[in-house]
């Protein structure tokens, strides 16, 4: 529990940052701008999500089960990267023009210089930060995650005393607080004696191999929870959009307690060499997750209609309402994200693909079911039932595949009170 114990100190602190960061760009912006920005960052973070063949993960299975020696698995994957870099970066250049064609000349102008920009930084940073990851050294990892949101912050800063407040500084912010996150992780990782510049191809091979796998599966997660996004960009106003992502910032905030408990859960289920004891580390770190994201979706849906329009400006007042509907579908997407870490962790990653299929699909026909009736709030709607039916899909996959008792599961054990207790015994006095 001390991992999780420094990697939630650490999520304090992320959470922080991104309630400035997203406060100033909402403020800063108005509802307008802060849509541009988000479109301006949308089409690219897709077209990642979609290319990058599932690296990030593969990397840090390969890591947690010491396929390769660090030298190794960093010369690999950074020459994989490399690629990457040259062919999506080609692919966005001939895609994204359509998807922003309808967009404001802002956007476009931002746009043509931020796929360059974002491709290579992010892929350089991300793969930086899963080394330690999958290492289980995680005060580098928590350290070199928490600077991408305070380069953003200080990049913010610096602009802004510069004179410079509109979405291309708030972009270019972005990338550079990415960029000093890698360049440091980098230094950390010559400091541990991991870099290597010869890649292995049976390094290669493992990791192309066990990406293959999860790929569709990741691709299809990143289509279902940003095809709401998606949606409002293309058929709503700039206007809409704006209101509609302060809303997921406020309504994911809970999300990234879950995500430090996924990323410390990972590797820890992996390692357990029985199944039943894979299981029973899935079953501790799912019930933390549940209880966080139903504890955090509570309290934040009774504070919304004061603590939105108090944090980013009365202009945002209709994003208070969008976060309640969307909190709905919180501990739901927490559970799923969990049994995500399962399958994988079991090597069942191809299940994982039908099950955000079957959320996908209910995403768009909610989406074209209720968006033109009662429009920005029916795109809210929509993501609340996705996260229901891929959950549904996710623990049915996880039953039939390794007979996993879903319902047990998520029932609390005398060691989770135990865990609780002790928790609470090293904050309170």
């Amino acid at each position: 529990m001390k991992d999780i114990s420094l990697s939630f100190l650490t999520t304090i602190v992320i959470q922080i940052v991104n309630i400035a960061t997203g406060l100033l760009a909402a403020r800063l912006l108005l509802p307008e701008g802060r849509g541009e920005l988000a479109e301006i960052m949308l089409w690219p973070g897709l077209l990642m999500e979609f290319g990058i063949l599932a690296m990030s993960d593969a990397l840090l299975y390969r890591a947690a089960t010491r396929a390769a020696s660090p030298k190794t698995l960093f010369a690999t994957v950074m020459w994989i990267g490399l690629a990457l870099t040259v062919v999506l970066t080609a692919v966005g250049y001939l895609v994204i023009p359509h998807m922003t064609a309808s967009d404001s000349a802002t956007v476009r102008a931002v746009e043509a210089w931020y796929i360059a920009a974002y491709v290579p930084v992010y892929l350089f940073s991300l793969f930086v930060a899963t080394m330690f990851q999958g290492h289980l050294d995680l005060v580098a990892w928590n350290v070199v995650r928490t600077l991408v949101g305070l380069g953003y912050l200080g990049f913010i800063a610096i602009f802004h005393l510069a004179g410079r407040t509109d979405v291309e500084s708030f972009a270019l912010a972005y990338v550079a607080g990415t960029l000093v996150s890698g360049l440091v992780g980098l230094v950390w990782l010559g400091l541990k004696g991991w870099i290597g510049w010869r890649p292995d191809f049976a390094a290669a091979k493992g990791l192309l191999g066990y990406g293959a796998r999860l790929h569709l599966g990741e691709m299809v997660n990143s289509l279902r929870q940003r095809v709401d996004q998606m949606g409002v960009s293309l058929f709503l106003s700039a206007v809409d959009m704006g209101h509609y992502v302060v809303a997921l910032t406020v309504a994911n905030g809970p999300m990234i307690l879950v995500n430090t408990v996924a990323g410390v859960a990972f590797p820890k289920i992996s390692q357990a060499g029985d199944p039943a004891d894979k299981l029973r580390i899935f079953g501790t770190y799912l019930r933390l997750a549940m209880a966080l994201s139903i504890a955090s979706a509570v309290g934040l849906s009774a504070l919304a209609p004061w603590l939105v329009p108090l944090i980013f400006g009365r202009a945002f007042e209709e994003s208070a309402v969008l976060c309640q509907i969307m909190l709905l579908g919180l501990p739901f997407f927490a559970a799923k994200l969990m049994f995500i870490q399962a399958l994988n962790a079991f090597d069942k990653s191809l299940a994982i693909g039908w099950a955000e299929a079957a959320g996908l699909a209910a995403a768009i026909a909610s989406l074209a079911l209720l968006m033109p009736s009662i429009g920005i709030r029916g795109a809210a709607w929509a993501l609340v039932v996705a996260n229901v039916v891929a959950l549904a899909a996710m623990a049915g996959m996880l039953h039939r595949r390794i007979g996993a008792p879903v319902l047990v599961l998520f029932r609390p054990t005398a060691a989770d009170f135990a865990h609780a207790r002790r928790a609470l015994a090293r904050v309170l006095p």
